[in-house]
């Protein structure tokens, strides 16, 4: 009886172990696709990051264009308004 009762209990204990070791897998391999799907999220984070960076510095310049364009139309208006003056004269 004795033998038997040890019979059982090793086998529990190795059963423990056997699901011991097959949850540590199961959880290894939903941490190692959660990497990976982070490593993909920072990835696309870091595009849309660069990607955001360059739309604002080609607004900046777009903006700095206008306002060179509207100092030269100015310019030209004056030069203009100088010219005729200087007709009417």
């Amino acid at each position: 009886m004795s033998e038997q009762l040890f019979d059982m209990g090793s086998i529990v204990a190795i059963i423990g172990l056997v699901l011991s070791v097959i949850t540590l897998y199961l959880n290894q391999r939903k941490t190692k696709k959660e990497l990976e799907l982070t490593k993909e999220y920072i990835k696309v984070l870091s595009k849309l990051v660069e990607s955001y960076k360059r739309g604002l510095e080609e607004q900046k310049e777009l903006e700095n264009r206008k306002l060179l364009w509207q100092q030269l139309e100015g310019f030209g208006r004056a030069l203009g308004w100088i010219a005729e003056h200087y007709e009417e004269e």
